[in-house]
C-alpha cells in the first residue's frame, strides 16, 4: 500500500532554502543512517540526548542524505533539519517525517512526550538544481502481532534522487523480510513509475535483518537486481541503485542510542 503526499514548499512543511552565493552541487553523495531510540519507551532511551548527538554528527559528516528511525516528529524541525541546513548553507534542505501506526486504531504511534513517533528522510539539493519534492508514506501489508504497524517514508527530490527510510519488524524476521521486499520490489518501483524516474535511489533503515547467507531471512534477499546493499555488520542497511558508485562505509559510535551512525559514501556519475 502506498500513497502520494505532495509537500508544500515552506519552512514549516519541510523545505528550507537559504540563499548564499557560490553554492555548488557536490559530485559525492553521502548517506547517513541513524536509529536514535528516542520514543521514550524502549530501554535504550537516554532522555532525548541522542538527538543533539545526531545533530552534531550531521554537522561533522555533512551527509547529503539522512535516514532516521525511532524519533519523535519534533526532532526533525527542532534539531536534525537545522543541523543539515547549517552543514549546507545555500542549499535547499527538505525534510519528511512519517509516523508508525497503531494496529488497533490506525492512529500514529506516540512518543512519551505526546508527539508522533516514526521515521524521517532529510536531504539536500543544490539551490540552483532544486525543483521541489514529492513525498510518500504507507504501512506494509505484512505486520507482526504487535500494535506498532511498520511504515516507510519516501521523498522524490525532483530531478535529483529518490530516498526512503524505514524501520522493519523487530519481533519477526520473516515479517521484516516481507516488509523489506515490499518496499524495494513494489513501493519503490511504483514511485519510480509514477514519477518517470529510473535510478538514483537510496533506501536506508533499521531492517532488523542481518546479512547472513545461511539465514533464510538474509538481508540480501530484499536487494533487487541492479542495486547494491551495504550494512553496518548488524541490522542497519543502505540499498542503492547501481547508477551510484560505491566509495566506502564508516561507523560512528554514539553514546545515547544503541545503534552506531552508519555512513555510506557514494558518488554520482
Amino acid at each position: 500500500m502506498w500513497k502520494q503526499m505532495t509537500a508544500v514548499l515552506a519552512v514549516v512543511a519541510g523545505v528550507v532554502v537559504v540563499p548564499a552565493p557560490g553554492a555548488a552541487a557536490a559530485e559525492r553523495f553521502w548517506e547517513l543512517q541513524l536509529n536514535l531510540c528516542n520514543s521514550g519507551i524502549a530501554g535504550c532511551y537516554e532522555q532525548g540526548r541522542s538527538v543533539p548527538e545526531a545533530a552534531a554528527l550531521i554537522g561533522q559528516v555533512r551527509p547529503d542524505l539522512v535516514t532516521v528511525n525511532e524519533i519523535c516528529r519534533g526532532d526533525v524541525p527542532d534539531r536534525l533539519a537545522p543541523a543539515m541546513a547549517a552543514a549546507w548553507p545555500g542549499d535547499a534542505i527538505y525534510q519528511f517525517f512519517a509516523p508508525a501506526l497503531r494496529g488497533d486504531t490506525g492512529a500514529p504511534v506516540k512518543c512519551v512526550n505526546g508527539q508522533d513517533y516514526g521515521n524521517a528522510v532529510i536531504g539536500r539539493v543544490a539551490a540552483a538544481s532544486y525543483r521541489g519534492v514529492k513525498t510518500w508514506t504507507g504501512r506494509y501489508a505484512s505486520q507482526d502481532s504487535g500494535n506498532e504497524q511498520r511504515t516507510y517514508a519516501c521523498v522524490h527530490a525532483v530531478g535529483a534522487h529518490l530516498a526512503c527510510a524505514t524501520h522493519l519488524s523487530a519481533s519477526s524476521e520473516p515479517v521484516a523480510l516481507a516488509q523489506c521486499r515490499s518496499l524495494l520490489f513494489d513501493v519503490v518501483p511504483g514511485i519510480r513509475a509514477a514519477e518517470g524516474i529510473s535510478g538514483r535511489t537510496v533506501v536506508g533503515g533499521d531492517f532488523n535483518l542481518e546479512y547472513d547467507t545461511s539465514d533464510p531471512e538474509n538481508a540480501q534477499k530484499c536487494v533487487p537486481p541492479g542495486h547494491v546493499r551495504k550494512g553496518d555488520g548488524s541490522v542497519q542497511h543502505v540499498v542503492f541503485s547501481g547508477d551510484f558508485s560505491f566509495v566506502s562505509t564508516q561507523k560512528y559510535s554514539l553514546r545515547y542510542t544503541d545503534h552506531p551512525g552508519f555512513l555510506v559514501r557514494l558518488a554520482k556519475p
